[in-house]
């Protein structure tokens, strides 16, 4: 069965968290990582003042370049290369786990990770404290309880949310239209609208009001 672990990582825990020396008020959202033989290439957005980004030099660290790929009025979307280096991402990479969301602020890192099963989480843990990685688990749980029992959505407003996350719909700027989305899900773009401001609605409301026996968090 499938597990999603969140977990937290200091700030110098990822190969990014350099950034933060440069511009400490900046956020730091990873789109995907793709793997080029040796070498990650992570893109990411940095949320705020990024005109930093261009000219900040990470000599000494695992990062060997970081381009601008695209700027708008709240930040950029940047690609980074790094070498393999034994750290977070190359653990996950041998664990078979997929990045589901990764944020960064001056405080951490924040990673949602699902992992094939429970034996991949513990084989993960063993190899970070092989390699001493200091984290801290705030959730486990399993992906088939997510939509349902953790925030109480309908078929129709999960599938609108999730078509909408896989789309692109939340992203800055956005990869796909009300309207088109709407098409996807085959009803009107009013009908999707709805659905979404609903499934947003009670997801938000059991994420920040949760029952007291819902959420369980475990340390690692």
């Amino acid at each position: 069965m499938n597990v999603v672990v969140e977990f937290r990582l200091p700030t110098d825990g990822f190969p990014l968290g350099e950034l933060f020396s440069h511009r400490p008020e900046v956020r730091i959202e990873l789109e995907r990582i793709v793997p080029t033989g040796e070498k990650a290439m992570p893109y990411f957005w940095v949320i705020g003042d990024a005109t930093f980004v261009a000219d900040v030099s990470l000599e000494g660290s695992s990062v060997d370049s970081i381009d601008v790929l695209s700027e708008t009025e709240h930040g950029a979307l940047c690609r980074a290369v790094w070498s393999a280096d034994g750290g977070i991402y190359e653990i996950l990479t041998h664990q078979a786990a997929t990045v589901l969301y990764v944020e960064g602020n001056r405080d951490g890192w924040l990673f949602r990770v699902r992992f094939p099963d429970h034996e991949a989480t513990g084989q993960f843990r063993e190899s970070c404290d092989e390699a001493s990685i200091s984290y801290e688990v705030r959730r486990i749980y399993p992906v088939s309880e997510l939509p349902m029992k953790r925030y109480d959505l309908t078929e129709e407003q999960r599938e609108a949310l999730v078509t909408a996350f896989e789309s692109g719909y939340f992203r800055v700027p956005r990869d796909i239209s009300l309207s088109e989305l709407a098409e996807t899900l085959d009803i009107s773009p009013q009908a999707a609208s709805g659905r979404l401001r609903r499934g947003l609605d009670r997801m938000l409301d059991s994420a920040l009001f949760p029952p007291s026996e819902s959420t369980n968090l475990s340390e690692g």
